[in-house]
């Protein structure tokens, strides 16, 4: 299995609520670039998965039309930013359940739950916080999505940077 995650782009102080910020214009240009890059790459999803914050649902949407993703998109608060990440693994065993052949799924979150959830995938004790429109893939060994097997594959960010890990 091969799992991208993919924090949100930059959000304003729009709203009265945390979990109804909104992207900035910057933040919708930057989710833009990065699906770009992501597309470039010829990288596909048999799943995107993303919070519900109006953030992460807009990165989603924009990366997701960048990349002609069509299928429908999951949301799930296991990906709100103070989840757990054995939450997220546990989700991500369901998931690959369903899904045919080997499967790739994206989770558009935030931070800190997406770099605990990197740490537990690749059984470390932590990993650096991903920038805002930054995606980090790691790919998961026979196992599935049996924490500690992950190994980095790359990072990519909203400017087309990449890097192999």
């Amino acid at each position: 299995m091969r799992v991208t995650l993919i924090r949100h782009a930059e959000a304003g102080d729009d709203a009265p609520r945390d979990e109804d910020r909104s992207l900035t214009a910057r933040g919708r240009e930057d989710a833009r670039h990065l699906g770009r890059a992501l597309g470039r790459r010829g990288v596909e999803f048999s799943l995107m998965v993303t919070s519900p914050l109006v953030r992460a649902v807009q990165t989603a949407e924009i990366v997701a039309a960048e990349i002609a993703y069509r299928e429908r998109m999951a949301v799930t608060s296991v990906l709100v930013p103070e989840a757990s990440a054995a939450d997220v693994v546990a989700f991500l065993k369901a998931a690959a359940r369903q899904l045919e052949g080997t499967p790739s799924i994206a989770l558009v979150a935030h931070e800190p739950i997406l770099s605990s959830l990197a740490a537990a995938l690749i059984g470390k004790p932590r990993y650096p916080p991903l920038r805002k429109a930054e995606a980090l893939r790691i790919r998961l060994g026979d196992g599935g999505a049996a924490a500690g097997t992950g190994t980095l594959r790359w990072r990519v960010d909203a400017r087309g940077h990449r890097e192999q890990l």
